[in-house]
């Protein structure tokens, strides 16, 4: 029977360019955006000094470079405006880092609700701030962190800090320090979970806590290291708690308004920090954890890291870390998959609903499923169509996927299928410990049984054997289960009056124990 090739799906959407388009667009838009705040600004300083334009853009151009702030962060600071985002990384064909922080649990929205816009620091607190931010960019450690935040809060009479890290499982790991004892920052190396301290709750809750010691015994906070007072501030990064800061002092001091919020402010300054620090070294929180998920897990499985616009809308997903066995059905491995985008691989994933699918998964937390359904498949000289199901679960800031292409599972099941009947051969597999057995097409056709009466068992296959052959028969699988030596041996099979010759190739597979566990074979007609 001739198969005919169905006629040619029409061309790919052209998803991708247009995304790029929207991308750049909206860059520029950024852009008019910065100029009219520095505009604004300069404006602000004629007015007040008298100046020149000129003199103006200097005098902005001086506080940006000394306070290592950008320039329009300066002038919407001015202004009391909020300033435009930084300008969006543009895509590279090299892949990204890897980050496992993204794969941090995030913020409970109930918990972001509660957490109000900074107050404005004004004044000293503003000079103060900026100061500490820029020997805070200049820390090359965590331990330097702790210093630059310990000079920051000098002033207001504190002693020591200290900088931890969240892992996955709730626990928090001492990366960095300041003032503190070395006996007493042992104890601190990684607090599990469990714990009842006021650290782990600021860190697991996203919530700052201000407590005298006589407030966290009332609690039944652990209290390490002295001090009587202690601020426990969580980090902050993208949305997501990455770590905690503790301050001590060790006079009791009440702690205003305008005090909190600069130290909270400082806090948030850390968090940013502290995650730049840890991207790409072992203090990134629980990295080869993930590896060995997805090491583990069978199948083409990844970390999908969401792509947003500038609007916080996701747009696209990134293949960000994937699993060893993970394929595009067609040539492509884990190493080639890693670092592309999700419409790079699918350009029709937008138009198909997955990419709004994934991003609802995100947003509601609720597992995503597609498919079985066709998608166009980029790679090779042309897109082409597979069939695909997918399946996705909030993983923090991301996605745990996985999925499978069912074309490329039936195409292996007909060229299997092709093989035999061309070489009029099957496959043939017992399970000894479980009792199953499993016999091909082939199997079935060289052996000559029907396929309605089921495989034969192990120690029957004998029986199928002319009356000369069948001792030697035995004897062979004999030894195949007693003593786990493969079976090669031909023998004369006969059937409803026929006979013809068969070649029985039969390999052990051994548990622990060194008993025979399962048999895998392969028969062939002579």
């Amino acid at each position: 029977m001739t198969r005919r090739r169905p006629a040619a799906d029409p061309p790919p959407p052209l998803v991708a360019t247009v995304q790029r388009l929207q991308r750049e667009l909206d860059a520029l838009r950024r852009e008019r955006r910065a100029h009219a705040v520095v505009e604004q600004a300069t404006g602000l300083l004629i007015a007040r000094l008298g100046c020149s334009p000129e003199e103006a853009f200097r005098h902005l151009t001086l506080i940006s470079q000394h306070s290592n702030i950008r320039l329009v962060e300066v002038a919407a600071g001015l202004l009391g405006a909020a300033a435009p985002p930084p300008p969006a990384v543009p895509p590279t064909s090299d892949p990204e880092p890897f980050r496992p922080e993204r794969y941090l649990q995030p913020l409970p929205p109930a918990v972001q609700a509660q957490i109000s816009e900074p107050s404005p620091l004004t004044g000293e607190a503003a000079a103060r701030y900026h100061l500490a931010r820029a020997d805070m960019a200049t820390a090359a450690d965590a331990n330097a962190l702790a210093e630059a935040l310990a000079e920051g809060v000098r002033h207001l009479g504190a002693g020591s800090t200290l900088l931890g890290l969240l892992e996955p499982d709730g626990a928090v790991r001492l990366v960095g320090s300041y003032g503190l004892p070395a006996s007493v920052a042992s104890l601190w190396q990684r607090a599990p979970g469990t714990v009842n301290m006021a650290l782990l709750h600021a860190a697991t809750n996203g919530m700052p806590l201000w407590l005298t010691r006589d407030e966290a015994r009332q609690r039944g906070y652990d209290f390490i290291g002295g001090g009587a007072v202690r601020a426990c501030l969580p980090l902050r990064q993208a949305g997501r708690t990455v770590g905690v800061a503790a301050i001590s002092w060790e006079t009791h001091r009440d702690l205003g308004d305008a005090e909190r919020a600069y130290v909270t402010a400082l806090a948030e300054a850390v968090g940013r920090r502290l995650s730049a620090l840890s991207r790409g070294t072992a203090d990134a929180p629980a990295a080869h954890w993930l590896e060995a998920v997805l090491d583990a897990l069978p199948g083409s499985v990844a970390l999908w890291c969401p792509v947003r616009d500038d609007d916080g809308t996701v747009v696209d997903f990134r293949l960000d870390r994937c699993g060893p066995d993970a394929t595009d059905g067609a040539d492509r491995d884990r190493a080639a998959l890693t670092g592309l985008r999700l419409l790079e691989l699918h350009p029709s994933a937008a138009d198909d609903g997955i990419v709004a699918g994934c991003a609802r998964a995100m947003r509601d937390g609720r597992p995503f499923h597609w498919g079985p359904g066709q998608v166009w498949r980029a790679g090779g000289a042309r897109p082409t169509r597979a069939l695909l199901s997918l399946r996705a679960v909030p993983f923090g800031d991301g996605l745990l996927a996985n999925w499978r292409y069912h074309n490329e599972q039936r195409r292996a099941a007909d060229r299997s299928a092709r093989l035999e009947r061309a070489g009029n051969a099957g496959w043939v597999e017992w399970d000894l410990a479980g009792g199953g057995i499993a016999w091909s097409s082939g199997a079935y056709r060289v052996l000559g049984r029907d396929p309605a009466d089921g495989p034969l068992p192990l120690g029957a296959l004998h029986r199928w054997a002319t009356s000369t052959d069948a001792p030697r028969v035995r004897e062979a699988l004999r030894a195949l289960i007693e003593r786990a030596e493969p079976a090669e041996l031909e023998f004369t099979v006969r059937r409803r009056g026929e006979a013809w010759p068969v070649r029985l190739v039969a390999e052990p597979v051994v548990d622990r124990d060194g008993r025979v566990a399962e048999v895998h074979g392969a028969v062939a007609r002579r």
